[in-house]
């Protein structure tokens, strides 16, 4: 689609794109205007979400706790506006409307819509008596029977306080970059909005809260009624000991037992305190004796040492002693001696050195004085606490032996009665270990802070929200121009007519045109003086100008002077353009003939055979050809006697061409017309239909076909284009009639 026509189309269709634009803000303009004020009230709350995000301090989580931070706001906002959240509020509005009315205090406001929703005085109160009861500071979620959700729909609906009137006037959104979250209320009156996003962030954060811990209420319900249950088993098996204790007159320990069982508790601490004691003096005695072992053995180790290191000074000794003597006597000349006796100087001298150090070396410093005399003390006094201890618990042992002794006889030695005590034992452990977890899931409950808090309440709006009406008139003015435009591009694209030169070639495959005609009113045209005045008819000068342009092309071509005019299907306007074509001719001083062969669709009736001027030539030639009975004279209506144009019609036979003319015959009648006329014109049926044209081929010199710009190339179409371009030379071109004149260009 060339860009080109397409911005002519739109320069075309700008007052329709310009009343588009008119008609869609005009009408936004006023039903903004009608619609009525609108109050917005905010509650701002603080969600805890950012607060409570950590970031390492290397960064290393920054993207997953960023993530985590949005995916945390987006699951609130959904909770937020959730079905059941938002009947916790269409509750309690209800509840504030139906028991205002009537009321001068707390008046309602809302009335309720019967034309929304209808119903009964009866469902009505039956409802303010169920919603009344309802505790929404302990709910979690508002599901009900489905008695009660459809009667609180239903009349909720009517008050405008339903599902979907409170999703369409509510929004909740996080402002960005911080940790609040913003819940805006518009509705028509300030004090509803104000009153609805105060209730509705009040019901949010208690139903939140409450959800919250819902795990941790049930765990400690479960606990509490475990507990009662644990602490009934327990009463019931203590008052059964203590019954059976009575009826056989038994001791059941009292406080004497008591006292003996403190007493033997006190005795048993004191004998593991005995104990320690002993323990300890007996693990200081060993420590004593790994001491004296070690410092044995390291005395007994220097001992050698020194003993080893005289051994080896006095071998070294006698051995310098013996070189020195050779030496002396070989005069010190002999090189072994004196080397052997300089390497027993070195070891004499390492081995002194050796000796020395050894000798030097002084004892432990960390006891020094630490004496044989000292040790022996010590290890009497351990003894004399291992002693000491051991007394102590034996003395220990006769007493707890003797208080139990005593204890024994207290206590009933019978076996229902211990079976009872430790099934007493077991229930009094089991019921402290529950009452041990639900202290502590009552704890955990008592510590679950609500991590939201409202920051800042709603305020009485104090001014209308703005309507925007000329904001969102201009956009609907702009949004109407832009889906016309795209409309009209649309249809252009979608119209594959040939509605310009351009888009005929595209179509065509590049067939020769000769020329464009553009359209003019076919009723009541005299062509004779469109092309015989001298301006006096302005609104035709396109169209003339057009002929004669193609015309020029005619008459370049001088050899070619019998014309086949074709059309790829009917109704195209062969006729028309080949009456233009020859009068253009004829107004240019050439003599032209019109000789209709299209035997299928023979001219009009508004054609008669009333004489002309060459009505005896063109009957004494059809004589003398016997093509009388094939053809005939006809004369437009309205036309003057004398008329620049001939036209020679046919009788309207349902034959092909070869079928009624002989070709030798056919071939004179065409050169004896030819002695009298520049230009013959010859009119076949349509190439899609019929072979006409293709019977005709050998009797002309060349080839017009003729397309309407409003038509659309089928494939039959292009299968006769494909035939035309075939022709090569014989075929002249084609004309575009019936072009709208701002196409031609």
């Amino acid at each position: 689609m060339d860009v080109g026509y397409l911005l002519r189309i739109l320069n075309r269709r700008k007052w329709l794109i310009l009343a588009a634009m008119l008609t869609a803000a005009a009408a936004t303009y006023f039903f903004i205007g009608q619609k009525p004020e609108r109050y917005k009230a905010s509650v701002i709350v603080s969600t805890g979400i950012v607060n409570y995000q950590g970031i390492n301090a290397d960064n290393s989580d920054v993207v997953k706790q960023q993530y985590q931070v949005e995916n945390a706001f987006s699951n609130l906002i959904e909770f937020s506006q959730s079905r059941s959240t938002l009947k916790l509020l269409t509750i309690a509005m209800l509840r504030h409307d139906l028991l205002g009315e009537g009321s001068i205090a707390s008046k309602p406001f809302r009335t309720p819509n019967n034309n929304l929703s209808d119903f009964t005085d009866e469902e009505k109160n039956t409802l303010l008596d169920t919603i009344v009861k309802i505790d929404l500071d302990s709910l979690s979620g508002a599901s009900f029977n489905k008695e009660l959700d459809y009667l609180l729909d239903k009349i909720a609906r009517a008050y405008g306080y339903d599902h979907d009137a409170i999703w369409s006037c509510l929004q909740v959104d996080r402002r960005a970059g911080t940790d609040y979250l913003t819940i805006e209320i518009v509705t028509e009156n300030p004090a509803l909005s104000q009153y609805m996003a105060n209730e509705y962030a009040a019901r949010f954060l208690i139903c939140y809260q409450n959800l919250a811990v819902k795990e941790k209420k049930k765990k400690v319900e479960f606990f509490s009624e475990l507990s009662v249950r644990k602490k009934t088993t327990l009463d019931s098996i203590t008052d059964l000991r203590y019954s059976y204790l009575r009826s056989r007159s038994l001791p059941s320990g009292g406080r004497q037992g008591g006292d003996l069982i403190t007493q033997l508790s006190d005795f048993e601490n004191a004998r593991d305190q005995a104990e320690s004691r002993r323990d300890a003096a007996i693990t200081s005695l060993r420590k004593l004796d790994d001491f004296v072992d070690r410092r044995g053995s390291r005395d007994a180790t220097e001992t050698k040492n020194r003993i080893v290191d005289k051994s080896d000074t006095e071998e070294y000794f006698e051995k310098v002693r013996q070189l020195t003597q050779k030496s002396l006597a070989a005069g010190g000349k002999d090189p072994e001696i004196e080397a052997e006796l300089a390497e027993a100087k070195q070891q004499l001298e390492e081995s002194v050195r050796s000796s020395a150090r050894n000798l030097g070396k002084q004892k432990d410093k960390s006891d020094p004085k630490r004496t044989q005399e000292d040790i022996r003390k010590e290890r009497a006094s351990y003894n004399l606490d291992r002693t000491e201890a051991e007394n102590t618990i034996s003395q220990i042992d006769a007493k707890i032996a003797t208080l139990k002794s005593r204890l024994g006889g207290i206590v009933v030695n019978d076996e229902y009665s211990t079976n009872l005590l430790n099934a007493e034992t077991r229930a009094q452990e089991e019921f402290n270990a529950i009452n041990d977890q639900l202290m502590a899931a009552t704890l955990d409950l008592s510590k679950s802070d609500n991590p939201l808090s409202i920051a800042e309440n709603a305020q009485l709006p104090e001014q209308a929200e703005p309507n925007r009406q000329v904001l969102l008139s201009g956009l609907a003015a702009l949004v109407a121009g832009t889906l016309t435009t795209i409309l009209l591009f649309l249809l252009a694209y979608m119209d594959g007519s040939l509605q310009s030169p351009e888009l005929f070639k595209r179509y065509t495959g590049n067939l020769p045109l000769l020329g464009s005609v553009n359209s003019v009113p076919v009723q009541g045209l005299d062509l004779n003086r469109i092309f015989s005045t001298n301006g006096e008819m302005p609104k035709f000068n396109l169209f003339r100008e057009s002929l004669r342009k193609i015309r020029s092309l005619i008459l370049k071509d001088q050899g070619s002077h019998i014309f086949l005019i074709v059309s790829t299907k009917n109704k195209e306007g062969k006729t028309f353009t080949m009456h233009a074509l020859a009068h253009s001719l004829a107004a240019n001083n050439k003599h032209v003939l019109m000789l209709d062969t299209n035997f299928k669709t023979p001219l009009p009736e508004t054609y008669t055979d009333r004489a002309t001027g060459n009505s005896a030539l063109l009957n004494e030639i059809m004589r003398e050809n016997s093509l009388v009975k094939v053809f005939q004279l006809k004369t437009p209506l309205g036309t003057a006697k004398r008329q620049k144009v001939d036209i020679i019609g046919n009788h309207g036979l349902q034959k092909s061409p070869s079928e009624v003319l002989d070709p030798n015959t056919f071939t004179r009648f065409l050169n004896d017309l030819r002695a009298h006329y520049d230009y013959i014109f010859l009119e076949s049926a349509a190439l899609n239909d019929y072979s006409d044209a293709q019977e005709l081929l050998p009797f002309v010199d060349k080839v017009i076909a003729v397309f309407n710009a409003h038509s659309v190339v089928s494939p039959q179409d292009k299968i006769s284009i494909q035939y035309l371009q075939s022709l090569g030379e014989k075929f002249a071109g084609a004309i575009l009639t019936d072009v709208d004149a701002r196409n031609m260009n």
